[in-house]
């Protein structure tokens, strides 16, 4: 991998407290600089697409985890908007991604100086799926964990609820 690269893709691993075994995976996740760069793997030179597919599945896979949390705490339909809303929107995907670093890792083309809110949300949606294609749904779980996603009011208080059990 090119040294470029193989930092940023050590980076994410730190910001994720997640180890690829597929670090094309990552190294791809964090590629906005064009449809398609060079890219070394082995000492050979291939083609390393943007992020765009992943971010997508990215995208999927958070929705379906979330998803999955707010069935078990047996939420409201209104909860389930305002969770979707408050945790897996571009802009909570952007917050989110500028509070962990994510915007000091994205590979941009040098025509484009600045990392705008939805790149940053982008390139966190395809971690999350880059994690997803690596290492499945455990550890796509415990990413979002690291990364607090279930944290949110909503998943805390109906999970200490339902968690309490009177002593008798």
């Amino acid at each position: 991998m090119a040294l470029s690269f193989t930092s940023r893709v050590l980076e994410i691993e730190a910001i994720i407290d997640y180890v690829f075994s597929k670090k094309r995976l990552a190294a791809e996740a964090a590629q906005m600089a064009a449809p398609e760069v060079a890219f070394i793997e082995d000492d050979v030179f291939t083609t390393l697409h943007n992020n765009k597919r992943l971010a997508i599945l990215g995208k999927a896979v958070l929705a379906r985890e979330l998803c999955s949390a707010w069935f078990r705490m047996r939420g409201s339909y209104a909860q389930w908007t305002q969770l979707r809303n408050d945790i897996i929107s571009n802009d909570a995907l952007a917050r989110r991604g500028y509070n962990a670093g994510i915007d000091k890792v994205i590979i941009t083309a040098s025509s484009t100086p600045n990392v705008s809110p939805k790149m940053v949300a982008a390139t966190l949606g395809a971690i999350v799926g880059a994690v997803h294609e690596d290492g499945g749904d455990a550890a796509v779980h415990n990413v979002m964990e690291h990364l607090g996603f279930f944290d949110h009011i909503l998943l805390t208080v109906i999970s200490l609820f339902l968690s309490f059990s009177p002593s008798t």
